[in-house]
């Protein structure tokens, strides 16, 4: 028969316990069943080291857990101390404002250096000819039917990231550097009264370095600035001035690409006399000529012309090809009066380009003699005559910009506003030439054969005699250059449709004027 094993009784002290106790001890276990599930010699030790664990033993947590807070505590505090005192002593930081170029020039070069887990995304806003190529294959290879879909571009269009507000950890050059990005809110005077305020929002960083001298700092700034121009030089930067009244500030309204200087349609002569004038302006050397002679160290030029021949393009492609940025002012804007073109033209750079467009449309350049008060299409401005001349060559006016007026009837202008030394050269836009007709067709065409794939030089010359036929079937000094371009553009693909179009298009524009100017005598009469 089996034997059942029984176990010799517990001694009644060994099963006393404190009852005021949350939980008895494990030393009033029998050591007979801590024998039978922990067979070891020193099960007298081991059931003191669960009494010591037991949750009725919980001193010993709260005494470590306050003793390392305290630890933690001092410790921090110390550090902070002597990290306050090292700054004090032994950091250098340099400060940029938001509005400063070279915010942009940092937040660039950190976008592509610095790698960190707190980002900020924003909508990319890129220009077509700044898509990556491969998101255009990919997308091309997407579409079915051919036609573009916004929505669907859309898709592959990624989101532009850069460095969260707060500080961010960097090496530049071997060398540890912090960057703090903050950002504030604050009330800005909208008029001179001190009647008006608009809510500002302001950015800027703060850059960090260990050490006694602010040259590692300056290092990094001119490498930031070098690598962020040597990005934009392809591109040509719109300014505006802001609609706050009276903060005279400018911000990059658009980008553009470079326009090459030889899609402009002018006269060779006067285009190769405008590029020198510009070029010699520019040069380093001439600041000091002109102090020297006690001339102001400015130029301005008139462009004038009928509509659609050129003149807004030929500013920017000066601005291109010179590197320069385009400031952009409409006298007519709301809130534009006579000190807030001042304080505008005070904020300029000291080398761009400042664009004043269809300057004849402003009544107070028009002559004074009263003939031409009440014509329609005259703008009511908020400045006088004098007020202009001020800003643009007055004795606080700005030095190193060069001002460029476009007008549709030079005829009209004030004398004032066009003598010598306010206008430096005149240059004349017109209808196109027999040349200039070949050449906007050979621009037109000549980039489907700039692959070398393609680039054979029968193709080109193919191209050649196309261009002198088309010029052949156009009258000189008939159609302004953005007309002949526009009847390029809807037949890009295919410049033997133009040659077979032109005459029809050329016979049907030509109607058209005849029975315009019909209407304007018989509404006129």
């Amino acid at each position: 028969m089996n034997q059942i094993q029984s176990f010799p009784a517990a001694n009644s002290n060994d099963l006393r316990y404190d009852r005021d106790t949350a939980a008895p001890p494990f030393s009033s276990i029998p050591l007979t069943m801590l024998e039978t599930f922990v067979p070891t010699a020193n099960t007298g030790f081991i059931s003191e080291i669960f009494d010591f664990l037991s949750l009725a033993s919980y001193n010993w947590i709260f005494r470590f857990t306050t003793a390392t807070f305290a630890i933690i505590s001092s410790t921090t505090y110390i550090w902070g101390r002597v990290l306050y005192y090292l700054s004090l002593y032994y950091e250098t930081s340099i400060t940029i404002d938001y509005d400063d170029p070279i915010h942009a020039h940092v937040m660039s070069w950190l976008v592509m250096n610095v790698t960190t887990r707190r980002l900020q995304a924003r909508t990319a806003k890129a220009s077509g000819y700044t898509e990556d190529q491969t998101r255009v294959m990919e997308y091309n290879a997407s579409v079915k039917d051919g036609k573009f879909h916004l929505i669907e571009w859309q898709k592959f269009t990624k989101p532009d990231f850069e460095p969260h507000a707060g500080e961010h950890i960097f090496y530049f050059r071997g060398r540890r550097f912090w960057i703090t990005r903050n950002s504030e809110d604050s009330l800005v005077q909208d008029d001179i009264f001190g009647k008006q305020f608009n809510v500002s929002k302001s950015e800027y960083i703060r850059i960090s370095c260990w050490g006694q001298s602010a040259d590692p700092i300056k290092e990094f700034l001119q490498e930031s600035k070098s690598i962020y121009l040597t990005q934009e030089c392809s591109k040509t930067r719109i300014f505006r001035p802001k609609e706050i009244t009276w903060n005279p500030k400018w911000y990059c309204a658009a980008t553009r690409a470079t326009r090459p200087i030889s899609t402009i349609s002018l006269d060779e002569t006067t285009k190769k006399a405008l590029l020198r004038d510009v070029n010699e302006f520019l040069n380093p050397k001439s600041p000091r000529w002109y102090a020297n002679r006690g001339i102001p160290y400015r130029r301005g030029y008139l462009l004038h012309g009928p509509p659609g021949t050129g003149k807004t393009s030929l500013s920017f492609a000066l601005g291109g090809l010179f590197g320069l940025p385009i400031y952009c002012l409409s006298l007519v804007d709301v809130g534009m009066t006579e000190d807030r073109l001042l304080a505008c033209f005070g904020a300029l750079p000291p080398r761009c380009i400042v664009l004043l467009e269809d300057i004849d449309t402003v009544d107070i350049s028009r002559r004074r003699d009263g003939s031409t008060s009440g014509d329609k299409g005259e703008q009511k401005t908020q400045m006088t005559l004098s007020g202009l001349l001020n800003a643009i060559d007055g004795v606080a006016s700005h030095e190193g910009r060069i001002l460029i007026m476009t007008t549709n009837h030079p005829e009209v202008l004030d004398p004032a506003l066009v003598r010598k030394g306010r206008v430096d050269l005149e240059v004349p836009f017109g209808l196109a030439t027999k040349e200039q007709i070949v050449n906007l067709f050979t621009i037109m065409y000549s980039h489907d054969y700039d692959d070398e794939e393609q680039g054979d030089e029968i193709a080109k010359e193919k191209l050649i005699a196309a261009a002198l036929r088309f010029g052949e079937l156009l009258d000189a000094d008939t159609f302004s250059p953005a007309e002949i371009t526009e009847f390029l553009m809807v037949r890009k693909d295919d410049y033997w449709k133009a040659l077979g179009d032109v005459v029809q298009w050329k016979e049907e524009t030509l109607a058209k004027r005849e029975q315009a100017a019909k209407r304007f005598s018989e509404s006129k009469d």
